[in-house]
Order: C-alpha cells, then structure tokens, then sequence
C-alpha cells in the first residue's frame, strides 16, 4: 500500500509533469521541453515506489536534480520583493519553479519518513546534542568572512554605471546583502537570535520563534547554494573554453565573487543546522532531543 506521503508527492510531480508538457518553452534551467516531463515523471514513479528500499536511492538524486533545476527562482524571489533591481520577472514562470521545489520538498519529506528506523514520530538518532557545536560557529564566521571577500572583490573592480531608476532598489537591496551576511550569520549562534535582546522594544527578554531566524537562514542558504553552485559550473566551462566575455566586470572578479557567494551559502546552511539542532524540542514520542 502507499504511503500518503508518497502518494502526495507522486501525484504532485504528475500534474507537475503534465504542465511543463503545456508548456515546451521550458522553466526548469537544467531540463526543456520533454526532458524535464520525464525528469518528473520519473520523480514521480520514484514517490509511488519508496516502500522499496531500492527506490530511495534514486528518489534522493531525482529530489537533487529538481531542486538544481531550479537555480533562477532564488533571482524570482529578490526581483519580485524588490522591484525596479533587475528586470520584470515572468510570474507563470516563477510559479512553475516554485510548484518544482514543492514538489522536490515533498519527495525529499517521504523519503526521509521512509528512513526513520528509531522511532515512528521523527528521524532523530540517539545522540547527545552538543549546545551551539563548534562547527555551526565556523559555519556562521565563515559565512561573514565570504560576504566580506565578495564585497572586496566588488570594492576592487568598482560599482560600474548603476542606473538611474534602481537606486532606491539597489540601496533596499544592499542594506538586505548585508544584514544577510552578517547579522544573521551572527543571530544564529549567538544568543539575540534566541533571546530578543534588551534594547529591542516590547519584545526585549521574550523567546525568538525559532523559524523567524531558521526560516530566512535555510532559504537564502539553499537558493545561494543552488544558484551559485550553477553559476560556478557555468564559469568553469567559459573559462576552460575561453568564451567567457568580460563585460563589464573581468574574469578573476568572477573567480574570487562567485566562490564566495557560494562559501557563504555553504557557511550559512551549516550554521543553520546547528541552530535548528539546537532550539528544536524533544520528539513526543521517543524523548530524543
């Protein structure tokens, strides 16, 4: 019998499939047209089969390549909360992206139902849990230091001829930019991201909800990672086949941003994960923290 969980997923990536047939432009950057159909089909045929421990396999390198096809929408999601940065997106488009990565993270949530051989209710191991590990803080100091290696690396080849019309958009979203690679790295493992600290009015001593700071944490962890992972594969082959055109930024602007974009993605998830291992509460049903 199928799980509900599976039989969701499945479904999900059916319809799924059946609207990139609709639509043979492709939105999916990895995949166009019937490949990316059968890239969901198969996500699809992988849900309703996870009842077989074969199938899981399988399911987790489908649930990565959605979810790798699926670089732009982090560029749906900074163009559409701040208009006038970058160009109109296309909102057909950025929906189709949005019910992709759905669909990734229904198929990832049954798989991981499928593992959980230590108790019924969660996947968690009986482990003691370390308060604030030392990796989540190399995680979170490593994700400042890449923000600051790119706004170097920016500092050094200059801002170029910024628009006119973008500059509120462009002030909204550097302010975002920082605050992002720095105070929320920070907030992660230090105590004001737990704790409201004294300064901050009618909150000041009351808990922080866990996801105000997890929820932007994982997001901008996983569309950084995603998107610039991509973009590094991309550089790799223009520069491997000399195609790359340096307008109006030069090739080692590239080499050092890029790679730093992505550190500091990597950075941010781990200490995400560490913060989420750190403030979540102990399972109902077996105790484990």
């Amino acid at each position: 019998m199928i799980a509900k969980r599976d039989l969701l997923a499945g479904c999900w990536l059916a319809g799924y499939a059946a609207v990139l047939v609709a639509r043979p432009d492709g939105d999916l950057l990895l995949a166009r047209g019937w490949w990316a159909a059968g890239l969901c089909l198969a996500a699809a045929t992988s849900a309703f089969l996870l009842r077989y421990r074969a199938a899981r396999p399988v399911a987790w390198t489908l649930v990565a390549a959605l979810v790798f096809s699926c670089p732009l929408f982090l560029l749906d999601v900074v163009y559409g909360l701040i208009p006038g940065l970058g160009p109109e997106i296309d909102p057909l488009a950025a929906a189709s992206r949005a019910a992709c990565l759905i669909g990734a993270g229904l198929l990832a949530r049954a798989a991981i139902q499928h593992a959980r051989v230590h108790c019924a209710a969660c996947s968690r191991r009986a482990v003691v849990r370390e308060r604030r590990p030392r990796w989540a803080w190399w995680g979170a100091y490593g994700a400042i230091a890449a923000c600051f290696v790119r706004i170097a690396a920016q500092v050094v080849v200059g801002w170029g001829e910024i628009p006119l019309e973008q500059g509120v958009a462009l002030v909204v979203f550097e302010v975002g930019f920082v605050l992002a690679g720095t105070l929320l790295p920070l907030a992660l493992v230090h105590d004001f991201g737990r704790v409201w600290p004294r300064w901050v009015p009618f909150l000041a001593g009351r808990k922080v909800q866990r996801w105000l700071v997890l929820g932007p944490a994982y997001a901008l962890a996983g569309g950084i990672t995603v998107y610039f992972t991509v973009v590094l594969g991309y550089l790799t082959v223009e520069t491997v086949s000399g195609s790359f055109v340096a307008d109006p930024f030069p090739l080692a602007f590239f080499w050092v941003a890029v790679p730093g974009y992505l550190a500091w993605g990597v950075g941010l998830g781990i200490a995400a994960i560490g913060y989420n291992l750190d403030t979540r509460q102990p399972c109902k049903a077996c105790g484990r923290p």
